[in-house]
């Protein structure tokens, strides 16, 4: 429901933002129109609490206290809170809600009265002209600093980072999932930078995984101009990390910083590191990225242990062994922590993936188990990465292809570089019709990552899109790599096949089917059909489904 606009009020309770007026005494954020904002309630209250200071810095731990209270959550949460404030505010909102490095953050009313006098008078002509010949030498010079200081020296391409998977400084230690998962925190919070970088995907990376990778050679195999290297020893409860950010094309050192901490301040030093890169390449950030500097206690830390390992299981190949295997570890670590939220969206996540992928025959207890977690992450931090994805996945099992849409452009404009984002994006797009928007959006988790678990996925909706759009060469192209790479995804052998006969190459089609009878025994076309949830789908999408059971059922499955 629409609410309505704010009566008039006097000046002293209300502050100018911009074009927005921040009303302290009514505890909202009013438009030009005299309408209330759309600004989400936490970020509000983190507005009104800077607004009651205006003029001052106020540091992040009171924020976090005022806002949230006795709800523990992490810095990440404030981060999140102000990006929402700034997005809102417009071109006016880095002006006037400023970061100050190291002690919080502060609404500037003198930036906001100049963002609401407009532009200044213009100046005199000639005095205009003298401006303009400053701005643009100022502006070549600043540029060719950007370009010296920011790219390779002898390749022009935007800046761009690979972090290789961490090594154990013990090859033989029985915790390499503790190593990788170190490594796997790293690239989920550099994914959250918007501008400035490109990040490709921890699941590509992991295939360097212990091959002692010249930073050079990755480079230039993946286009990229910085590789970052870890190295970690963990001894009893503490962790050592050393890590070097170096240039990819001459292999010098940019950057380099040991960590010794204990285990319960590792979280901590993830984001170090994150800042460190950040510093390193000059990358114009805006928020902080370190987390929460609060220390895990014991059983905490054996609980992150735990969902660690759960993660290393999960990730690794997709299949119903390995979901059940990931599902147990991620209950034992909850068992340990009731508020981790790496168990709780581990939880979610296998239950609900459980019944997308039809490795359950308890459909209705999944989704339930998945639903619990998923609303005590909501309640410790509705706006974390594992949240958003958690409560996509969801949807995604639910049908509600609307909602897995919203939650996946969330996911997208804060996480830009995980391919996750990009994942939710195609995959409700292909359910709702939108074929030619859906094809990019999975290009997209292809290019970020492109040799990981979920590749063949990516591939096999592009390809799902591309049948649906009749373009059958291409849908032969793309529905062949998960058809070859991963038996467990039974649809897409189909899809190739239906694909082929379409594009007029039947003999190989029919081949593709008689295979499939051969590794699906008494799988026939109906239950085929049944792998792919129509409820609540376009029926241009129910239409294209029903054109791949009929092919293959003509090319000779029952």
């Amino acid at each position: 429901m629409q609410r309505e606009p704010a009566p008039a009020l006097a000046a002293e309770q209300r502050l100018a933002v911009g074009d927005f007026v921040l009303d302290l005494a009514r505890g909202e954020l009013f438009d030009a129109n005299g309408r209330p904002a759309d600004l989400r309630a936490q970020a509000l209250r983190v507005l009104l609490v800077l607004g009651e200071r205006a003029g001052q810095v106020v540091g992040k731990d009171e924020l976090l206290r005022q806002v949230w209270g006795d709800v523990i959550v992490t810095e990440d949460s404030l981060v999140q809170a102000i990006g929402d404030i700034r997005r809102v505010l417009g071109a006016a909102g880095q002006e006037v809600l400023r970061t100050v490095p190291r002690r919080g953050y502060l609404l500037s009313l003198v930036a906001a009265a100049e963002a609401a006098a407009g532009p200044p008078a213009p100046a005199a002509p000639s005095t205009r002209r003298r401006h303009a010949w400053m701005a643009a030498a100022a502006f070549a010079a600043l540029l060719v600093m950007l370009i010296a200081t920011l790219l390779p020296r002898d390749v022009a391409q935007p800046r761009a980072l690979a972090i290789l998977p961490f090594e154990s400084d013990d090859p033989a230690a029985a915790d390499a999932w503790f190593v990788d998962a170190i490594t796997g925190d790293l690239n989920t919070m550099v994914a959250r930078w918007r501008i400035g970088l490109q990040v490709i995907g921890h699941g590509t990376m992991q295939a360097y995984k212990g091959k002692g990778a010249d930073p050079r050679a990755v480079g230039r195999e993946l286009g990229v101009s910085h590789v970052l290297t870890g190295r970690v020893r963990r001894e009893g409860e503490r962790v050592r990390i050393a890590v070097e950010l170096v240039d990819a094309v001459s292999g010098q050192v940019r950057w380099s910083r040991p960590f010794d901490v204990v285990r319960g301040e590792l979280p901590g030093s993830v984001g170090d590191i994150a800042g460190g890169i950040a510093k390193a390449l000059n990358i114009e950030i805006g928020d902080v990225v370190t987390q929460s500097g609060a220390r895990l206690n014991l059983a905490q830390a054996d609980a992150d242990d735990l969902a660690m390992r759960g993660w290393s299981v999960f990730l690794k190949r997709l299949g119903p062994e390995s979901f059940e295997q990931a599902r147990t570890l991620f209950e034992q670590a909850l068992a340990r922590d009731p508020q981790s939220l790496r168990a709780l969206a581990g939880v979610s996540l296998t239950n609900s993936m459980n019944v997308s992928f039809r490795y359950t025959t308890d459909h209705a207890g999944s989704m339930r188990r998945s639903q619990e977690a998923l609303d005590r992450l909501e309640a410790i931090d509705p706006n974390a990465h594992l949240t958003l994805v958690s409560r996509a996945s969801l949807r995604l099992s639910n049908s509600d292809w609307a909602g897995q849409l919203a939650v996946g452009e969330e996911l997208v404009r804060h996480f830009p570089n995980d391919p996750t984002s990009y994942h939710h994006r195609c995959s409700s797009m292909l359910r709702l019709g939108r074929f030619d928007a859906a094809i990019p959006a999975c290009d997209r988790a292809i290019q970020i990552s492109p040799q990981e678990s979920r590749t063949p996925i990516w591939q096999g909706l592009a390809g799902m899109n591309e049948f649906m759009r009749g373009n059958y060469a291409a849908a032969v192209e793309r529905a062949r790599v998960p058809a070859t790479t991963n038996t467990k995804l039974t649809f897409y052998p189909l899809l190739l096949a239906a694909a082929l006969a379409h594009d007029g190459r039947r003999d190989e089609a029919r081949q593709v089917v008689d295979e499939f009878k051969r590794r699906n025994p008494g799988l026939d076309s109906a239950r085929a059909a049944k792998l792919w949830s129509v409820t609540n789908a376009d029926p241009k999408f129910v239409e294209g489904l029903d054109r791949i059971v009929a092919t293959v059922h003509e090319l000779g499955l029952p």
